[in-house]
């Protein structure tokens, strides 16, 4: 039974993620505009891509390796203000290389929250890990549907010069976080770096299928965030129809986190995962040419279906490493989303390539769950 303190924290750490997840996802819904203003190719518009998911991500496994030393509310507290600082400041970007100084600075705020964060969520759920993550993970994703649609609104309301105001939630969230991440103190002990290490080597293999499994989905997710309001552009339809098109995407997807949260504590995650993966590539296909009304059936339904899968990876392997929970948390949610982001930024020379139609990369990225699954074969039936 999770207690009351626990599952306050929990909410509390649910809602910072998404938080910092909204602020993350500014990018996407704001590359047509970018991509007018600032001349962008294809290329640059990847180069871009992989900056925040580098950035944002892959930076977490260092971060991670430090919180499981040393306190990790040193590292959890600030993230959410300089995620938020920074990224409302890039509509007022001058050119390429101060927008792409803006993303990796913002990133760097991203990552420093997301590692420590999951581990303490996943340690206050106790025995409802999967459920307790699943619902800090729900909440990024929701955070992270959102962005491009506020982004979206504030850039075509208020514009870019107003745009800094709204980082005032980002840093009102980092004050939660400071009140509130005393509640769970506990679980921001010190810990041995030699033991860590030592605790992953058992381990090693495991690990690797969960992260090829991890990189590979999140590869589909970003690629088609990222690419969706590109692909509403070249129909003709506007900012905020872009931006609701991911928005919609993203929320599908927090409610299949959710339910695949729910269902982790309760079948076989390794059935869970193959079951998911498998049924989300045909979706994913068919969406890319769909439009009116199939194209919102299938916005929902494949995003559910790729959700699913989220929460099953980080459990496990935060089951696995238990004294090393935030370098756990660090390899599925950072370094996978890292390497996804450099996977993205061949799917915008590709695009390139193809003329800049980001159809057909986007119909090649559908494929990548199933190979997914490939990898999801050598994992135990059996939840630990």
């Amino acid at each position: 039974m999770v207690s009351r303190s626990n599952r306050v924290s929990i909410a509390v750490l649910a809602f910072s993620h998404g938080i910092t997840d909204l602020y993350a996802n500014f990018l996407p819904a704001l590359l047509p505009a970018f991509e007018d203003r600032l001349s962008l190719s294809k290329t640059l518009i990847g180069i871009l891509i992989f900056a925040i998911s580098t950035s944002g991500s892959l930076c977490q496994v260092v971060y991670g390796y430090m919180g499981d030393r040393w306190d990790r509310r040193l590292f959890l507290v600030p993230g959410p203000a300089i995620a938020a600082v920074f990224m409302c400041f890039i509509g007022l970007s001058p050119n390429f290389l101060v927008l792409l100084f803006l993303l990796i600075i913002g990133g760097m705020g991203v990552s420093a929250f997301h590692p420590h964060a999951a581990s303490a969520a996943g340690d206050m759920a106790g025995s409802k890990r999967g459920s307790g993550l699943s619902l800090f993970m729900a909440g990024g994703t929701v955070g992270y549907a959102a962005g491009p649609l506020i982004a979206a609104a504030l850039m075509s309301s208020v514009g870019p010069a107003r745009m800094p105001l709204a980082s005032i939630i980002g840093i009102i969230t980092s004050f939660l976080l400071y009140r509130y991440a005393t509640l769970g103190r506990k679980h921001y002990s010190a810990g041995n770096p030699i033991n860590i290490l030592e605790s992953i080597r058992p381990h090693i293999r495991l690990l690797i299928f969960l992260s090829v499994i991890a990189i590979l989905r999140a590869t589909v997710s970003i690629v088609f965030t990222n690419f969706a309001s590109l692909l509403m552009k070249q129909r003709g339809l506007s900012l905020i129809i872009g931006g609701s098109v991911v928005s919609l995407f993203m929320l599908s997807s927090a409610s299949g986190t959710l339910l695949g949260g729910y269902l982790c504590d309760r079948m076989s995650r390794k059935k869970l995962l193959i079951i998911s993966l498998l049924l989300s590539s045909p979706l994913l296909f068919a969406l890319v040419p769909a439009r009116g009304a199939m194209l919102v059936i299938l916005l929902i339904f494949s995003g559910v279906m790729i959700g699913c899968s989220n929460p099953v990876p980080l459990t496990i392997a935060q089951e696995l490493i238990p004294e090393g929970s935030s370098t756990a948390s660090s390899i599925m949610m950072g370094f996978s989303w890292g390497i996804a982001g450099l996977l993205a930024l061949f799917f915008g020379i590709l695009a390139d390539l193809l003329g800049g139609d980001v159809a057909p990369a986007m119909s090649i990225a559908a494929s990548l769950p199933i190979l997914a699954a490939m990898f999801a074969l050598p994992l135990p039936w059996h939840n630990q």
